[in-house]
Order: structure tokens, then sequence, then C-alpha cells
């Protein structure tokens, strides 16, 4: 029988890996059984490559499948039984017994101890070679036909193949929609997710690369706001961090609707305001006879501090010359108030060139989460982003990929099998 995967990406590596696992359960061998895994581009798993800045954000250090479950803003509902057949620990236990040791940082996130993902990548490739995948890069499948029970996929050039089953995990690829709306399903409102906030305020002007610990940051539009609290980033184009990511996710399609224009406010600190208060109120008291601008407010950097205060001064124009005990009740207040609630507003979005996510994909009633088979087309499977399933910035976008491939590799085989014996 020959099998094809289109999509060398993590979910379409995985699915092909417990393919094979699958059929030599069944007592199959390479010899009776082709798994051709297709990839348009000249290398596949490029976001493994990428990801968590080269280093392979793997998974997250959360086993409770429950509570795993709750940081996909879409597809959470629908997981809760895949992550039951495999979930995060399995994940850590499947790369241990390759060689693969995976340690936990303290936000829970889980990277190779050698912090980089070519060892991600290098384990995938010795797995694919030993377990005889045929690997078909530069193959664009343009046109899938389902001639029950097989499938016809045809190339450039007039190539075609005939295969026993097929699992589409081409990731937020447009090609992958195509075939999967030309073999009967349909495909939910598309929208970028995980991209970091694009912003021309005077505040963030030089301040590129600057870092906040935890901050709590609100993003609004007329319906509805959200709120998130942790890491915030300033870069060159405005701020980034998981903080934003994670808004960005939870918010993905609303913040399309409104193109991608709206308020962000953000709390510095991320302490309540009384409390952000009483710390301005006590530096002022220690240090009495420093410029306002020479020590910065604990938490802070001495460069933000310096333009926070110049930024101020547009409504306060003696501030950043005053000494500490000149500053007014009235100036301590406005300080103060900006602290916890700065507000910017964005000019558009921005992404991690290829590192991002697609928030969309099939639609998720037409799946059969059971065995990740499709309710419209029998024989044909999905795995990873293509689905409507996105999870926030922590690892979770990997887990979906290597538990829906998971499912998915392993079901395609049985299925196959169970057809060819009766």
């Amino acid at each position: 029988m020959i099998f094809g995967i289109i999509g060398h990406g993590a979910a379409g590596t995985f699915a092909a890996l417990r393919l094979r696992e699958t059929l030599e359960e069944m007592g199959r061998n390479a010899q009776q059984d082709r798994i051709l895994l297709f990839e348009k581009a000249s290398q596949g798993l490029r976001k493994v490559k990428i990801s968590g800045g080269g280093r392979c954000n793997v998974t997250h250090h959360q086993f409770d499948s429950t509570l795993f479950c709750k940081n996909y803003p879409r597809g959470n509902r629908e997981l809760r039984g895949p992550f039951h057949q495999f979930q995060a620990q399995d994940t850590v236990e499947w790369f241990h017994q390759r060689g693969v040791k995976l340690k936990v940082e303290s936000d829970g996130r889980m990277f190779p101890e050698t912090n980089s993902s070519q060892t991600i990548i290098d384990c995938f490739n010795k797995e694919l070679q030993k377990n005889q995948i045929e690997v078909l890069h530069h193959k664009n499948i343009l046109t899938c036909e389902y001639n029950n029970p097989s499938f016809k996929v045809t190339l450039g050039k007039g190539e075609t193949f005939s295969l026993d089953g097929l699992i589409l995990a081409t990731g937020s690829d447009r090609s992958g929609y195509f075939l999967a709306k030309s073999l009967g399903h349909s495909i939910s409102e598309l929208a970028p997710s995980l991209f970091t906030f694009k912003i021309g305020h005077p505040l963030l002007k030089d301040l590129a690369g600057t870092s906040f610990e935890k901050v709590k940051i609100e993003v609004q539009t007329e319906k509805r706001k959200w709120q998130e609290e942790g890491p915030l980033l300033i870069t060159h184009w405005g701020l980034s961090g998981s903080a934003v990511l994670k808004l960005s996710a939870w918010a993905a399609r609303e913040l399309k609707t409104v193109h991608y224009k709206f308020p962000v406010f953000v709390n510095f600190l991320g302490l309540p305001r009384e409390n952000i208060e009483k710390l301005l109120i006590d530096h002022i008291k220690q240090n009495p006879k420093k410029l306002v601008t020479t020590i910065p407010l604990p938490g802070l950097t001495k460069n933000f501090w310096q333009t926070f205060i110049g930024v101020l001064a547009s409504d306060y124009p003696k501030l950043s010359e005053k000494m500490m005990n000149e500053v007014s009740k009235k100036e301590i207040t406005y300080i103060t108030d900006q602290l916890f609630h700065f507000k910017f507003t964005t000019t558009g979005h921005h992404r991690f060139k290829e590192e991002f996510v697609e928030c969309g994909g099939i639609t998720t009633k037409e799946i059969n989460f059971k065995t990740m088979e499709s309710r419209v087309c029998q024989g044909l499977f999905f795995a990873g982003e293509i689905l409507d399933i996105d999870g926030i910035t922590g690892g979770f976008n990997f887990q979906n990929a290597w538990t829906t491939g998971f499912i998915a590799g392993e079901n395609m085989a049985k299925l196959c099998f169970n057809e060819e014996e009766s």
C-alpha cells in the first residue's frame, strides 16, 4: 500500500513516524507499504528550525490535559479527547526514548537541553531514515481527487501518485486549504495569530530591546476587551513579548475586524495602582536630592525611566529638571496613572516572518477527533495547524502538531489495513 502525507512540518513528520510504527505493530514492514512525505519547499521542518529563537519550544510542562486545553483560544474542547491519547508527558517520553532530553524553564516552556532546534530536526531526520519514509522535496501538489477508496494527487509536469490513504498537514499554507476544499471541506475565517503590535510612539523610540519581567496589558475594541499579564518587550516596530502574543491569539479575529487599529493599555509594573503610588512616594523619599531622571523606579531600566519622564514632560514641562523632593502631589498622581495605565494606539500588526500561527482552518465539526479522520471524505486525515485550532505561545501549537499527527498516523494505518483485510 502507498500512504501519502502532504507537509513535511511538525505534524506531517510526526504522523509519518507514527504511521510506520503502527504498521509495524500490525506486522507490516517497509517492503509492503510505502510512506511518501511530500514537501513543496526545498526543505522541511522550517518552523521547527526557527521556533523559540532557534531553540524550539517543543511543548509545555503541564501534564494535566484539562488545564493544558485552556491554552487554546480555538480548539480547547476538541483537543480534550486527543490529549488523553497523546499529551505533553508522552511527547517528553517520545523524545527521551530517542536520546533527546528536554528541560523545563521557569515559565513551563520545554526546550531540548542543547538549546538548539537542530537537535529536534536531527532526531526527526534520523527517525525518518530509519523508518524508510520517503521524503520528497520540491513536490507541489496541484490537485487531489478522491477515487473511492484511493486518492490521486497530481504534481507539476503532470506527475501523479495513487494513494491508499492521505494526511493533509500543510499548516497555514493556502495550498492545503485549497486541497481540503476540493475534497469537500469548508474553511473557517482565517486571521493571523501570535503577532506583535505595530506602534509608533515617542516612548518606544530608541528603546528597542528593553524588556519588562511582568506587565499587565489590555486591548479593547468596541465590542469587548482582553487582558493578559507576562513579559513585555519593546521592539523596533512596537510591542512584543509573550503578554502581547497571547493577547493577539485570544483576540485574533476581532483585531482583524478593526484592521489592527485599537488602543493598548500597559501597566508597566504589573501592580495595583495604590502599590505603584506607594513605590513612587518611597522612591522619592529615599532620593530627595537626586534629579527625577537620575535613578529609575525599581523594576524599570534607566533608559526607559528617562524616556518615560521625558514623554510626560510634554504635559509637565519642568518635570525632567526637578529634584525628587520638588515633585508635586499632582505630578506624583500623574506619573502613577501613566505607569499604571499608559495608552498606546496600534497602527497595524507585525509577524515574526514565518514564525507565526494562523487562526482558522478546517472546520472542526468536519473532523472526527478520536481518529483525526475527515467526516466528509473517508481515508482523508488532518493534523496540525491546517485545523481551526491554535494555541497561545509556550509550546502549545507544537503539542497540537504532535498529538494530532500521532493520532492521524495511527488511525490511517488501522483504517487502510482493516480495509485490506476485509
